[in-house]
């Protein structure tokens, strides 16, 4: 079975639409997901600072596109998508969550929870009493979970993942790899579906194609 490296953050819009089409992608070809959360504020710190504050374009035209490119991408897959109104922000403890929650084998569903909570009801992803929520619509035992909130190591693998990303030449989020292909961006899942290639005798039809069949 193949792998994608899923390097995200809770807190990036761009990462929630990734994910929810790679998971789709993933299951079509026989494929998993290896989730790989990590500090965005870190990562941009020293890979591309200038986006560090706003998280958009400096360019107010380039600005006001991304966010309409957002709303296209959630219309296009039937989300709701709402920046909540302190976003950017840092969601370390957010991130330190999910790495305890797939720990547990939850962590499709937790990530799921979380952005849904974020992007979709503007709840503060770093407040405990909302990220116990999430893992008890995850299906995670809430409070036992409560304990993994605490425990440091998880920051700790929330870091070195950010630390790895740098390493493999990653610049932002969300970031996928097959193998050692690196792809960035929600634009790119039909990439890392073409890399991962079919498994059975259904044609893969790239976007944009399918009136040629």
């Amino acid at each position: 079975m193949r792998t994608v490296d899923f390097y995200f953050d809770l807190s990036c819009p761009w990462s929630y639409l990734a994910l929810v089409r790679l998971r789709d992608a993933t299951e079509r070809n026989a494929a998993r997901i290896q989730f790989k959360p990590v500090s965005v504020d870190q990562l941009l710190a020293t890979e591309n600072p200038e986006l560090r504050r706003t998280r958009l374009s400096a360019i107010p035209a380039h600005a006001e596109w991304q966010r309409k490119d957002l709303d296209d991408w959630a219309s296009l897959w039937g989300l709701r998508l709402q920046l909540p109104l302190n976003w950017p922000f840092t969601a370390e403890r957010a991130g330190a969550a999910m790495v305890a929650a797939d720990h547990e084998s939850h962590g499709m569903r937790f990530a799921l929870a979380v952005f849904r909570a974020c992007f979709g009801a503007g709840a503060d992803i770093n407040d405990p009493a909302v990220l116990l929520q999430c893992a008890a619509d995850a299906g995670l035992n809430a409070a036992s979970f409560a304990l993994q909130l605490e425990d440091g190591r998880n920051l700790e693998t929330l870091h070195a993942n950010t630390l790895e990303l740098i390493r493999r030449s990653g610049f932002g989020t969300p970031t996928m790899f097959v193998d050692n292909e690196l792809f960035f961006g929600n634009d790119r899942v039909p990439l890392v579906e073409w890399t991962l290639g079919p498994i059975g005798d259904d044609e893969f039809v790239p976007p944009g194609q399918h009136s040629k069949i």
